[in-house]
């Protein structure tokens, strides 16, 4: 029964992003293709020719870079607003009476966001890398990669594979853990209000987000082994195990309070229910 509720809830949103995703390929080639014209008629043009190319395209630099965060933004808000529909508008009673557990409900909703957010990534990754990358060029985007993951693993101690993979794990964790179960969890949130419940959803995200940032900060200030105050004389070495401590604290910060936003949305979805 969750695949059949996660392909119904894929297929009611992504009309509109699959849209806005195609928008994105086509914007990018249309510049990749503009940028190959002004190379070849950058010849054969006069110097206030070239000058209006080369305003031309810093404009559509900007709109490009913009094109993308508003892509990214409206993924997020609009796969939330379709989901605070789903469950807690009129069209909640539909989705409450099916014969579905609310585990399941929640867990179709968060497929749904993980999903979109690889393809939103991809789409994203895959426009700049067109963009950019010419046979000229990408011998120095892969210098500038491979400078950037060496002094990331070097310079911050990170030789370890174990390392390695903790650090991306707590990366992966807050992005398709904490802050999706967040997102459905500050909708639960919000639906307890009264009234103004988009207000209290919002309210509850960033209020939450904000307490957490400062509780999690406080913590590492606390705690010997992760204090910044107490490695004043690190090492190298030392410098080393103190970011694996940081990362493997991210980690299960991220874990912990990803089943606490899970549970406490079941909770309410089973208990607090509220429709009104």
């Amino acid at each position: 029964m969750l695949r059949k509720l996660y392909k119904y809830d894929l297929k009611s949103v992504s009309l509109l992003l699959v849209i806005l995703h195609a928008v994105l390929l086509v914007y990018t080639v249309i510049g990749r293709i503009g940028i190959f014209i002004a190379e070849r008629a950058q010849a054969f043009v006069s110097p206030e020719a070239s000058r209006l190319w080369g305003i031309a395209g810093a404009f559509y630099i900007v709109g490009f870079i913009l094109f993308i965060l508003a892509i990214v933004i409206a993924t997020v808000v609009y796969l939330a607003v379709r989901i605070q529909k789903n469950l807690f508008s009129d069209e909640g009673y539909l989705t409450h009476t099916l014969p579905v557990k609310p585990t399941q409900i929640l867990w179709s909703k968060v497929f749904v966001i993980w999903t979109w957010s690889v393809i939103d990534f991809i789409c994203v990754m895959i426009s700049v890398f067109t963009l950019i990358t010419y046979k000229d060029t990408l011998p120095e985007i892969l210098k500038g990669a491979s400078t950037f993951f060496g002094t990331l693993f070097g310079s911050f101690g990170f030789t370890n594979w174990l390392e390695e993979v903790i650090t991306l794990l707590a990366g992966l964790s807050q992005y398709f853990g904490f802050y999706p179960l967040l997102l459905l969890f500050a909708m639960c949130l919000g639906n307890l209000f009264k009234s103004h419940k988009i207000m209290g959803t919002l309210l509850s995200f960033f209020g939450l987000n904000i307490v957490l940032s400062f509780l999690s900060t406080m913590i590492t200030f606390i705690i010997p082994g992760l204090s910044p105050f107490m490695q004043a004389n690190l090492t190298q070495d030392n410098l080393s195990v103190y970011s694996g401590r940081l990362m493997i604290f991210t980690l299960v910060w991220n874990i912990l309070f990803s089943a606490i936003f899970f549970v406490g949305s079941r909770y309410i979805l089973t208990k607090k229910l509220n429709l009104d």
